[in-house]
């Protein structure tokens, strides 16, 4: 996974094919992506030429694209930017998919779907419908927005710089599962394992990788843990943790800016990550925002609610 052409035809094949990409699919996206070397090209290339690539033998490199396939290749087409750099336009198909999936989860929310444990509701003192409702329905999404946002994040920092790799599937790893690996220019390499936030680690965690760091580092190369946002000087639960128990701690972390930075090699990718995101997010919504789009949700989930149990005493008895 590097932020190359190849790679960004592949994914963003995959993000607008309907329905999950399979392994045929992803082979003949990669096939495509092979054989340019800019976004313009690419762009402007008819979908009816992909299906004419050759080997320097004359076979054909796939069998015919089908519809999906070939609609998929088209959106990707409609929505690649030249203006922008690759990693920039994989930041903008990544966003757009993550908006997408939450406005698709706020949508398909429903009451059974809620999961309401009538224990939980009595002690928070869950009265009225619009309580019980609002609690559970921001509650549910904030636990989709929360996994969803771990993947992109990933995404976005495979995705930073061409030279970035699956440490879960690298080859050379000391014995321990990475998250990020970079091949930097002068043949060393950098081994990143990376949290979230910087209270997501704990001691035991953090001892069992700073073994790890240590290992990489006496062969010569680079390792650090990553935090994705956050200070060093911050109060965290893992900077005191690390602070403590870790040696030369501030040495083997990159947190926040500095993270970003170090993985994509560009000292402003931090700045052109936030702005793209919040361009993304502006163009795509328009002038609505996700919280109007779950406060729909809720009022139709309270229409619901009401039709089928009317108080919020008919609703527990159903529970039981």
């Amino acid at each position: 996974m590097a932020a190359t052409l190849k790679e960004l035809i592949i994914k963003g094949g995959s993000i607008y094919i309907s329905g999950d990409a399979t392994k045929s699919n992803k082979n003949k996206f990669e096939s495509i992506g092979s054989r340019f070397s800019t976004i313009e090209v690419f762009k402007s290339t008819p979908i009816s030429t992909f299906n004419s690539f050759t080997t320097v033998e004359g076979v054909k490199c796939f069998p015919p694209l089908t519809s999906k396939e070939e609609e998929a290749l088209r959106k990707l087409q409609q929505a690649l930017q030249p203006t922008l750099s690759i990693e920039e336009n994989f930041i903008v198909i990544l966003t757009k998919d993550f908006i997408q999936k939450q406005i698709l989860a706020i949508n398909n929310m429903t009451l059974e779907g809620l999961n309401a444990n009538p224990l939980l509701c009595r002690a928070l003192k869950l009265n009225t419908p619009e309580e019980f409702v609002k609690f559970y329905t921001y509650s549910a999404i904030s636990r989709s927005i929360v996994t969803s946002m771990g993947y992109l994040v990933q995404d976005l920092m495979l995705y930073s710089n061409a030279n970035v790799y699956d440490g879960k599937h690298y080859e050379t790893s000391y014995g321990t599962k990475w998250d990020v690996v970079i091949e930097k220019l002068d043949g060393v390499r950098s081994y990143i394992e990376v949290k979230s936030g910087p209270n997501d680690m704990d001691k035991t965690q953090i001892l069992s990788y700073d073994k790890a760091i240590n290992k990489v580092r006496r062969n010569g190369e680079k390792a650090f843990f990553g935090i994705t946002y956050g200070k060093k000087d911050g109060e965290y639960v893992s900077t005191s943790i690390l602070e403590t128990y870790v040696a030369d701690w501030r040495n083997k972390t990159l947190i926040g800016a500095e993270l970003w930075d170090y993985i994509s090699d560009n000292s402003n990718y931090h700045i052109i990550l936030m702005n793209t995101i919040q361009s993304t997010a502006e163009a795509f919504l328009g002038t609505t925002s996700l919280i109007e789009k779950i406060d729909t949700r809720i009022e139709l989930l309270l229409g619901d609610f009401r039709r089928k149990y009317g108080t919020m005493d008919n609703f527990y008895n159903s529970l039981w």
